[in-house]
């Protein structure tokens, strides 16, 4: 008996979105006779039908290396490719093919970029196929900073092979580095590892069905066209005087994504009329795509204002890849939420049970990381939500979730005059545990808490002043494992 899920109907993990496309109708054609020297011809257009999309923190920064947690996502697609078997899984009949779309977001070079997407669609199609010669041309052409080295190959036999307690992989994955042989066996290992053995496809499973030998059809790169987030102009002005470009890369970190689109039973197409260039190609073949107006809609910022696909749907430059992606479930914006979990002490709890609860929905449960950081994924906002969590039972227990709290999903900055500074400084405040009533009250407690870590220390007067509300960003974003750590 197989316990397994069939199918996926939609999936959002903490990685990335797996979901089927909304169904069409079938075409009906009528069709008249025609003389000798006449036809009819009806074509089916290429539509998706089920998508996957693995979001940027799924590869190591600025690489084509793809990480061990993938294999979360992995099960999702699993179970697409189950429910729409392809051509290898179809006892000889036409099946539904797939196809990769690699994207980067819109900083720096459009040429750099297009290599970089094309390079993450191919480390996916090559997982997905055990094409261990292709992930070698990854590993042995480096681009930019995309150089896999000796740190991706330990991070690789940690997953297959975990070195003993106390020891460390590095000099095996110094030996690899030197001996593409033994590469090979292990990106062998690391792809069946993360794929298992029922997430494994062929060649004549994609839409080119292999027949060009540079993927033409099968995965392409599509650089920073299609962005489905454009900052405002104030945030991109901000950040172009920031010397540290992390803050500016986490908000663009969106539009870094890799999508699997799977199609309509029987679809091929012929690789050379394929609109989009292969993955080592410029950008020249992407530019024919564009809409009349496509430099306009993957970069043109508002003044104060985000742009987004999911409300616009006109930020992507590629008209093509819209046609086929413009209701796709998996080509939005998808807000990700971090919260640490910390006993009364402060300290944070590993391994807490919680149980969130936003808005109307029913309450979802889950575990934090070894960290006490719990995960909130698909979140609408702006929104608060109820977290309740507590200590990890002993084995066979039931979790008691002693602590409870509202939280605010919003604390950020939203403007420096005194009515947004103190509400910026109330909610992180609350989602810190300063639980009072009065804004007063938690400014006391805090400078009490914290005060220390300036100098001259911060007397405990309640006054919202420059000092305090920075010591509190600072604090409120850093996280530490005890909070409330004295010298």
């Amino acid at each position: 008996m197989n316990d397994q899920p069939t199918e996926v109907a939609r999936a959002v993990t903490d990685g990335g979105i797996a979901s089927k496309h909304r169904l069409l109708q079938d075409q009906i054609a009528l069709v008249g006779p025609a003389t000798a020297k006449e036809h009819n011809t009806i074509k089916a257009g290429i539509i998706p039908i089920a998508c996957w999309r693995i979001e940027d923190f799924r590869f190591a920064f600025d690489s084509s290396v793809v990480a061990p947690e993938i294999a979360k996502e992995l099960e999702l697609l699993a179970q697409l490719v189950r429910g729409h078997p392809p051509t290898s899984k179809s006892e000889g009949k036409a099946g539904h093919p797939l196809s990769v779309f690699g994207h980067a977001d819109p900083t720096g070079n459009d040429d750099y970029n297009k290599q970089l997407s094309g390079r993450r669609a191919t480390a996916i199609y090559a997982l997905l196929t055990r094409n261990t010669n292709l992930w070698e041309k990854l590993f042995s052409q480096p681009f930019g900073n995309d150089k896999w080295g000796a740190k991706a190959l330990e991070a690789m036999l940690d997953t297959v092979s975990p070195a003993p307690a106390g020891k460390t992989n590095h000099e095996q994955a110094l030996q690899h580095e030197r001996n593409a042989g033994k590469r090979k066996d292990l990106f062998a290992q690391y792809m069946e590892k993360l794929c298992g053995p029922e997430l494994k496809l062929e060649k004549r499973d994609f839409l080119g069905r292999g027949e060009d030998a540079g993927g033409k059809g099968d995965f392409q790169g599509c650089s920073e066209f299609n962005p489905v987030l454009i900052l405002s102009q104030q945030e991109q002005e901000k950040f172009e005087r920031d010397k540290d470009k992390t803050t500016r890369d986490d908000a663009n970190k969106t539009n870094r994504r890799v999508l699997v689109l799977i199609f309509r039973k029987g679809s091929r197409v012929t690789p050379s009329r394929w609109p989009c260039p292969r993955v080592n190609e410029g950008v020249l073949g992407c530019r024919k795509r564009f809409w009349s107006d496509g430099e306009r809609r993957r970069s043109e910022r508002l003044p104060d204002k985000q742009r987004k696909f999911e409300e616009s749907r006109d930020t992507f430059g590629c008209r093509f890849y819209q046609r086929m992606m413009d209701n796709s479930p998996c080509e939005r914006e998808v807000k990700t939420f971090q919260i640490r979990l910390y006993d009364g002490f402060g300290r944070f709890i590993p391994s807490a049970p919680f149980e969130v609860t936003i808005g109307s929905q029913e309450p979802s449960r889950g575990g934090a990381d070894t960290r006490g950081i719990a995960i909130l994924r698909d979140v609408v906002i702006p929104t608060t939500c109820v977290v309740k969590w507590g200590f990890p039972p002993a084995q066979g227990e039931q979790p008691l979730l002693d602590f409870s709290m509202t939280m605010f999903l919003t604390a950020s900055v939203t403007g420096e005059d005194d009515g947004t500074r103190a509400e910026e400084a109330r909610q992180k405040l609350n989602n810190m545990g300063y639980d009072s009533e009065e804004l007063e009250d938690k400014i006391t407690a805090f400078q009490l808490d914290y005060g220390h870590l300036k100098e001259p220390p911060l007397a405990p007067t309640g006054v919202l002043d420059t000092v305090t509300l920075d010591l509190l960003r600072e604090i409120y974003d850093r996280s530490e494992d005890d909070l409330r750590v004295r010298k």
